[in-house]
């Protein structure tokens, strides 16, 4: 296979998934762009996927362990033979009635992706490569609004009209896993005269950008929008049509009773917003002709599940639900399905938060997918036997990452080596995560293989497809993961399983579109109508809940007080805040993408010039001088759980009671990031793992709001 000149195909430095173009000589790639058809842009992540791609610490043979589960010592073995190998105990945990207890732990690029088709076949279940990422506020949206969002991306930022209002709550779109159009689309809104208000305890690149920047208290972002929402109400400035015709009847009511009390007075006592501001910036939206609310993949203040049951009852109230500016709801593409159609397990039956002996606690709340924070305890609890990893690493990324370590590690039962019988881990490279494997595969490349995508995350919002297709050879023996599932599928469940290989799959699934993939690559790898719709639930005659209207009362969260969103702080407030007066804000850069290898062994990326070397402490100098920290100083960060020691940064881009530290560091596996510096913000997270405490309970998502303490 040689190609020349520059070439198309889809970018998997972050999961943002930007279109982009690749420049080949004699078979090597040598440049990589933004693709014109496709908005035309690439970050840094992006433009240095030439040094991943020729990284010299690329798997090119499958590995099988031959020490201890952490030691990092394996041997080669074919493929035959790890084939057979996971194949044999696959068909072991189903003949035990298990299968359920098999889950895959990676980011599905599309909703009928070969490993999640293989996982529907079987019996076994998804979960998220980003642990800690947007559950609870995708099940808030799908509890209001029936459906889940464009997930992962912003508001339609290209559509919003003069006078509109941006709000980014604790989301990074300068400098984090956006698309890379985004930032100029939102200058671009800004230039049209729409305004840009960031909601962020951290000065970041996009309040530099911002027309009002409001350094927020950590977890108090749901009592912001409920007093916003309480103020527009009671002033009657809510949309009435939308509310009259949309809202499910009573709901509204109630609402407004539930938040009589709750004043911008009453809501600036717990944010730490005063309350004029909550009362201009509700007045804004109320008049503005749209409000585009964002802080999915972006830094998770508190509360999930309150934050987004107050994030979409502001956005109903506002009318501003599937209109230009505002949230969109999907395009799906219409793809054929591939005969016969898996139903997949039924995950309120099956699914570990419901199987384990913690479903008193769980059984309340929905899941889309099993919850990756809780792998640790649902292996401590026996329910989750085989994991599959890949292009992801919970050993780095889990809160409280040694305890899942600790977890995956746990002696057996019934003549098991390991609680987790089988840990099977598909990487281009080693990471923490393989370390621990029974089985490392080798993986190939975004460069290497083909994928469909066609996720309604993507920021072109309306139906499209994206083709990734393979540019040059991979080394050694190297087999993407969907051609390992596929094989799996063909062994262990054939009657799904009849198409020849993963372009064949897809020739079936675009059949209906009458493409193919051949077509595709003719068109440029890029396949859109070019349209966006808005207002789509009034054609499909309302929205996905059960009376087709936005539900703002969640009675069946009635007997755990969450029938309405909780405006109060997360409850790590209450823990020991005299001993640890600050906390722990995790923030995001451009530079790396959690802490993935595909970043944190890229060298243009760690470079201590061009990169981001180290991950120093974030502290505000009136906070430093109280304790006689100085700039550069080498300080020790505490919390109830561990203790890290790293360099201080005094910045005025941080509140003083905050102590911030990017996430995503404390690699040591490989040759980039061995010589590198930083710190893993887990270490100090109380963890789902560990505690099993309130954080699994409204999402998991506490990297906000840890309580630390600094000494010198």
């Amino acid at each position: 296979m040689t190609k020349e000149n520059w070439m198309p195909t889809v970018c998997y430095q972050c999961k943002a998934e930007c279109a982009i173009l690749a420049r080949l000589e004699a078979g090597r790639i040598k440049e990589i762009r933004g693709n014109p058809r496709g908005r035309g842009k690439v970050c840094v992540k992006g433009a240095a996927g030439v040094s991943l791609q020729y990284s010299g610490d690329r798997l090119t043979t499958p590995l099988k362990r031959v020490g201890k589960r952490g030691e990092g010592k394996f041997e080669p073995i074919s493929w035959d033979e790890t084939m057979d190998i996971m194949t044999a105990k696959l068909r072991d945990l189903k003949a035990r009635g298990e299968a359920h207890k098999l889950t895959a732990n990676f980011f599905p690029h599309s909703i009928t992706d070969p490993k999640w088709r293989f996982l529907n076949a079987y019996g076994g279940f998804i979960n998220t490569a980003l642990p800690h990422c947007d559950s609870a506020k995708i099940v808030a949206c799908i509890m209001t609004m029936g459906g889940v969002p464009n997930h992962h991306i912003p508001p339609a930022w290209f559509t919003v009209p003069k006078g509109g209002i941006m709000i980014m709550a604790g989301r990074h779109a300068f400098g984090c896993l956006d698309d890379a159009s985004a930032p100029g689309d939102i200058l671009d809104a800004q230039a049209r005269g729409a305004k840009l208000v960031v909601i962020d305890p951290i000065f970041t690149a996009d309040a530099a950008k911002a027309d009002w920047w409001i350094p927020i208290r950590p977890s108090g972002d749901t009592a912001l929008f409920v007093g916003m929402t309480q103020h527009i109400i009671a002033k009657g400035l809510h949309d009435k049509n939308f509310v009259n015709n949309w809202v499910r009847e009573g709901d509204f009511e109630r609402l407004k009773a539930y938040l009589a009390d709750k004043t911008p007075e009453a809501m600036s006592a717990i944010c730490d917003v005063p309350a004029a501001d909550i009362r201009k910036l509700a007045e804004m939206c109320a008049g503005a002709p749209s409000v585009g609310v964002d802080s999915f993949k972006g830094i998770m203040l508190g509360q999930a599940l309150d934050f987004g049951h107050a994030w979409t009852t502001f956005l109903a109230v506002t009318g501003n639900i599937d209109n230009p500016g505002g949230q969109p709801l999907p395009d799906l593409t219409p793809m054929s399905p591939v005969e016969p159609v898996p139903a997949g397990p039924d995950l309120g039956t099956l699914g570990w938060h419901v199987t384990g002996p913690d479903r008193d606690k769980f059984g309340k709340y929905s899941f889309i997918m099993e919850p990756t924070w809780y792998e640790a305890q649902a292996i401590k609890n026996g329910d989750l036997k085989v994991l599959f990893t890949a292009e992801s690493n919970p050993a780095l990324t889990e809160m409280g990452q040694e305890e899942w370590r600790k977890a995956v590690c746990m002696p057996g039962e019934d003549g098991e080596e390991y609680r987790l019988e089988m840990l099977v881990c598909s990487e281009i490279m080693h990471s923490e995560t393989s370390y621990f494997a029974d089985l490392v595969l080798p993986d190939k490349s975004y460069f290497e293989r083909w994928e469909l995508l066609y996720m309604p995350w993507w920021y072109n919002f309306g139906h499209g497809l994206a083709l990734r297709q393979p540019l040059v050879e991979p080394p050694g023996e190297c087999r993407h993961s969907n051609e390992v599932f596929i094989e799996l599928g063909k062994r262990l469940e054939p009657e799904y399983f009849q198409f020849k290989d993963d372009v064949e799959y897809y020739d079936i699934q675009l059949k209906g579109l009458g493409l193919s993939i051949a077509k595709l690559q003719e068109m440029g790898g890029l396949w859109s109508p070019g349209t966006m719709g808005f207002n789509k639930y009034k054609d499909a005659g309302g929205f996905g809940t059960p009376s087709k209207k936005i539900h703002l009362y969640w009675e069946n969260l009635e007997s755990v007080n969450q029938a309405m969103p909780r405006p109060g702080l997360a409850a790590e407030y209450e823990a020991d805040p005299v001993d640890y007066p600050f906390i722990l804000i995790s923030y995001r850069t451009i530079f790396h993408q959690g802490s993935g290898q595909w970043t944190h062994n890229n060298p243009q990326l760690r470079d201590p010039v061009s990169g981001l070397y180290e991950n120093p402490v974030l502290i505000n100098p009136a906070a430093a001088k109280s304790l006689n920290i100085e700039d550069g100083q080498l300080v020790t960060l505490a919390s109830r759980t561990g203790e890290v020691r790293l360099r201080a940064m005094l910045t005025e881009r941080i509140r003083p009671d905050c102590i911030g530290m990017h996430h995503g560091f404390g690699s040591r596996v490989g040759r980039v990031a061995a010589t590198g510096k930083g710190i893993s913000d887990n270490l100090l997270i109380p963890d789902s793992g560990m505690t099993l405490d309130w954080q699994d309970l409204v999402g998991g998502e506490s990297h906000v709001s840890t309580r630390v303490r600094l000494s010198t």
